[in-house]
């Protein structure tokens, strides 16, 4: 009696659910996610790559003002676009270290990170010169340069950096993060 009486409670409560006429389908694609810039705009920031308390390579849009890029910016009413900032510039700013905002975010340069004396750009690529050895330079240092580097020359990274130093040449490298990619700064750095 009381299988029959559970037998028939399961088909009671199953037998709306299969008549009620919905048919099984296929996945169907809707494409690919939305995407969003969320950085500014590239004529008024800099991507600088800093190091996370956790040793982490991170990329840290800032905004510049106008004053940065006294006489490079184009006059935007005759409807020409704002140069990006120099990548001199860009580098710059990354030697001179976190902002208060971001030191309070715990954000650090390597301190292996020596000054360039020359930064030479062109179609290839960038030649960052170093008036230090590059054995003194850790992976840290080297992913902070060759990304900062990377990003200044092109939006997408993908600029290949040749770091020079008082004790020869590195391979020329490109950066291997994509904003918002979070690599720590001991993996794998060129050599």
């Amino acid at each position: 009696m009381r299988m029959r009486l559970r037998t028939a409670v399961l088909l009671a409560a199953w037998s709306p659910l299969a008549a009620c006429g919905i048919q099984d389908t296929d996945v169907i694609g809707a494409g690919s996610a939305a995407t969003v810039d969320v950085l500014p705009a590239r004529q008024v920031r800099m991507l600088l790559f800093f190091l996370s308390p956790d040793a982490v390579l991170v990329p840290v849009p800032r905004s510049v003002g106008d004053s940065v890029f006294a006489g490079e910016q184009q006059d935007p009413a005759n409807g020409e676009e704002a140069a990006r900032p120099a990548t001199e510039k860009t580098v710059t700013a990354l030697l001179a270290g976190p902002n208060e905002a971001e030191k309070r975010a715990g954000l650090v340069n390597d301190a292996s990170l020596p000054d360039p004396t020359t930064i030479r750009v062109s179609d290839n690529g960038a030649v960052i010169t170093l008036a230090a050895p590059l054995d003194g330079l850790t992976r840290a240092a080297e992913w902070q340069l060759i990304c900062t580097v990377a990003f200044a020359e092109s939006a997408q990274g993908t600029a290949m950096v040749t770091l020079r130093g008082t004790d020869g040449t590195r391979e020329a490298a490109r950066c291997d993060l994509q904003p918002g990619v979070e690599q720590t700064a001991t993996e794998t750095a060129p050599r």
